[in-house]
């Protein structure tokens, strides 16, 4: 059994470079003849771990929007060391055998793309291009290049684009692809993701309409803000991208919305701004340092999960939230602290079984609720 497909070669550098072979193929198949070598401490392979949050965000997209689209090419190295010799410039096929025990391609870029559309959709063809039996040193040459010499967009690029289209429809379209245009903090996407724990939720400074019938005012633009910003001050390397961020935040809001839903309303102070704020905090300093030591994946939802409600929320009590504190102007550096401090002292008087409030100088005095 072999894969064919309609395909145009090219040697880009004559004969001082690489095979190189376009063509179209689908997900599933690209999957299925393309292994992905993470990169080790022995140093071999290349790859970095997968990003479940970037596959869940590459099937996101294409869910969201029938236009969306992934018009970029894989970039792959194929060993096919019985291939014939095959005309430059013209169209051809390529023929690559199925061997599931070892694969004959290896993904240079583009990982979770591949992951993301088999995800969605195995059958939806992506583009590829392969190099032919490139020697070890060119893939991970071109791993690098590849990698290294990627660069953004300039924001004012975005910008100026944005003006030659419908700016509604444009707009709504980026935000299938978690892009926002002059939104600080991505807090649009938190509210307008039907995934997002705060979806309709956010309470904006606008005179309410017809649209606005099926929302709920729970939270203001600036604790979103703050708090996905106390996530990215961490520059972990799990939650380098926009995505990886969001998905961070949506699982953690969504755990706590799901573990204490009688919080969930706007008068709790669980979601005014010193809410969402410092539990975003103490959730980040707990598990940094566990993923820092290799006992956990941020970039996997699944994992930060169990781990926010096994360790986290499993020894906090929501009765912290409904009590009266005995500061008021809690919105400052020093404040804030003030809370995750507090927090810390919770944990650690439910760790050693005595009464949650013990020593918690924040909790004003009164009769202890749940």
């Amino acid at each position: 059994m072999a894969y064919e497909y309609p395909a145009i070669y090219t040697k880009q550098r004559g004969d001082n470079g690489p095979l190189l072979a376009s063509f179209v193929a689908p997900a599933g198949d690209i999957a299925a003849w393309a292994e992905v070598s993470r990169l080790r401490h022995d140093s071999t392979g290349h790859q970095r771990l997968r990003s479940a949050s970037r596959v869940r965000a590459i099937e996101r997209f294409l869910q969201q929007d029938l236009r969306n689209t992934i018009p970029t090419a894989l970039i792959v190295a194929l060993h096919l060391p019985n291939m014939p010799d095959r005309s430059i410039g013209t169209c051809s096929t390529i023929s690559i055998p199925h061997d599931p025990e070892v694969k004959p391609g290896l993904v240079i870029d583009g990982q979770h793309r591949m992951y993301g559309v088999d995800a969605f959709d195995s059958k939806l063809p992506l583009n590829v291009v392969a190099l032919i039996n490139p020697e070890d040193e060119e893939i991970a040459f071109q791993f690098l290049v590849i990698n290294s010499k990627a660069s953004r967009v300039p924001t004012d690029h975005v910008k100026l684009l944005a003006l030659q289209y419908e700016q509604d429809d444009l707009a709504n379209r980026l935000k299938t692809a978690r892009m926002v245009l002059g939104r600080h903090a991505l807090v649009g996407v938190v509210d307008g993701s039907p995934d997002s724990p705060f979806y309709k939720s956010v309470v904006w400074p606008t005179e309410p309409s017809a649209a606005d019938s099926e929302r709920i005012d729970l939270v203001r633009p600036a604790s979103i803000e703050q708090a996905l910003a106390a996530i990215a001050k961490k520059n972990h390397p799990d939650l380098e991208d926009d995505d990886s961020l969001l998905e961070f935040f949506f699982t953690l809001w969504t755990t706590v919305r799901d573990r204490w839903p009688d919080l969930w309303t706007s008068e709790s102070k669980l979601l005014q701004k010193v809410g969402i704020v410092t539990l975003t905090m103490f959730v980040i300093e707990d598990l940094v340092p566990i993923s820092d030591r290799g006992d956990l994946n941020l970039a996997d939802p699944d994992e930060v999960r169990e781990e926010i409600v096994g360790n986290i929320l499993q020894n906090l009590n929501p009765a912290f939230w409904r009590r009266e504190w005995s500061a008021r102007s809690l919105d400052t550096s020093a404040g804030r602290q003030l809370v995750v401090d507090a927090l810390t002292t919770v944990r650690r008087n439910m760790h050693r079984g005595v009464t949650w409030d013990t020593d918690v100088r924040l909790v004003a005095d009164g009769d202890q609720d749940d």
